[in-house]
């Protein structure tokens, strides 16, 4: 079987990885030459995912379709279905959940928890609903926003003016109310093609400037939330038809939770189900996609921990710490193979398993000290 991939990034990249023993071929649609999934493969096309000439190229070479981010046009992924391809997550799914606005709309349709929120077509929507609600608020721009880029926190209706001159080149906007959290959490889904349904243990994600920085897994973490969070999880993936691992991040708020955004792909605070967990989220998705049975989510070990390797400069970078670095048999390295640094890139990670949450936090800290990247 041949699998497409549009995008190719890590996430792509730790898909094939995960599933090349399966004896499945990748064929990686990137918008650039060498990126890190293409290069662990021998079918990489280079161009435009918005171009219909590249995307039958593209599909003429694949049996199904997947993706490793939500960001293409999902009318592009209409086309292809049109072609007859089978393409997971849907077009119908994407288009529903690239829109924040409709996406939240969905889900206070189904009763899934969610903060209060509103359309904005104006500054004086946004003075109403804070009147409503109180300041803060979080204004947001409707399609294409990742890691806090796209949100803008309110303060005051001094700061209404530049907000919207801030997101509104974006496109459309909409406004939330502010959760004033306790931790915020998140959990892989997944769904195959039979309906089949299962969710990886539910985990905390430590932020820092808007990106995560850490991720916390523990059988005992959150253990009175997982109930709760899979029925939730379960209605979304059920209701939507959705195929594939999905990402779910949500506010804790004592003891309750509140859906904050869905990711219709493999995520962030999964990766440290490659070593964690006996079936990673990446293993996961390709077998959902391929009418496989889902593998066992469980973690390994009582706990896990996932330090992500954010750049911390501009420009390139060598290997050559490598030669120093001192890993044991329960901490892992992996970098994503990127041509460039960037400060704040996710250039790779760390993840470690065993007993002490504490402990492994501790000792994943060390090892980031040691990557000069």
């Amino acid at each position: 079987m041949r699998i497409g991939i549009i995008g190719g990034g890590q996430l792509a990249r730790m898909m094939m990885e995960a599933s090349y023993k399966y004896g499945f071929e990748f064929v990686i649609l990137s918008n650039e030459k060498n990126s890190p999934a293409g290069k662990i493969t021998c079918s990489e096309i280079v161009g435009d995912w918005n171009d219909l000439k590249c995307l039958k190229k593209f599909a003429e070479q694949c049996d199904v379709v997947t993706l490793e981010n939500e960001f293409i046009d999902y009318t592009k992924l209409e086309y292809l279905e049109s072609l007859g391809k089978k393409v997971y997550p849907s077009s119908a799914n994407i288009k529903l959940i690239q829109d924040k606005f409709i996406q939240k709309s969905t889900l206070s349709s189904l009763k899934i928890p969610v903060a209060d929120f509103v359309e904005i077509e104006s500054k004086d929507d946004i003075k109403s609903f804070a009147e409503k609600f109180s300041y803060p608020v979080i204004l947001k721009s409707r399609t294409m926003g990742y890691d806090g880029k796209g949100n803008y926190k309110i303060d005051s209706e001094e700061e209404i003016e530049e907000a919207v001159n801030t997101l509104g080149k974006r496109g459309k906007l909409m406004c939330e109310r502010f959760v004033p959290f306790e931790k915020e959490i998140a959990v892989q889904a997944v769904r195959n093609i039979k309906g089949d349904f299962n969710i990886y243990p539910i985990v905390e994600t430590i932020q820092e400037n808007h990106i995560c920085k850490t991720v916390l897994a523990s059988e005992n973490l959150f253990s009175k939330l997982k109930e709760k969070v899979k029925t939730i999880a379960e209605t979304i993936l059920k209701e939507l038809n959705y195929v594939g691992v999905m990402g779910i991040e949500m506010f804790m708020v004592r003891e309750e939770i509140i859906i904050n955004e869905l990711a219709p792909r493999v995520h962030n605070s999964g990766h440290y189900t490659i070593e964690g967990c006996y079936t990673s989220q990446f293993e996961n998705h390709i077998r959902a996609v391929t009418g496989l049975k889902i593998g066992d989510t469980n973690l390994k070990e009582d706990s896990s921990v996932m330090i992500n390797i954010l750049g911390s400069f501009d420009g390139k970078y060598t290997l050559d710490f490598l030669k120093e670095l001192e890993l044991n048999k329960n901490s892992f390295i992996y970098l994503y193979g990127k041509n460039e640094n960037r400060t704040g890139r996710k250039m790779g990670h760390i993840t470690l398993t065993g007993k002490d949450l504490d402990e492994l936090v501790t000792e994943g800290n060390k090892l980031r000290e040691q990557i000069k990247i």
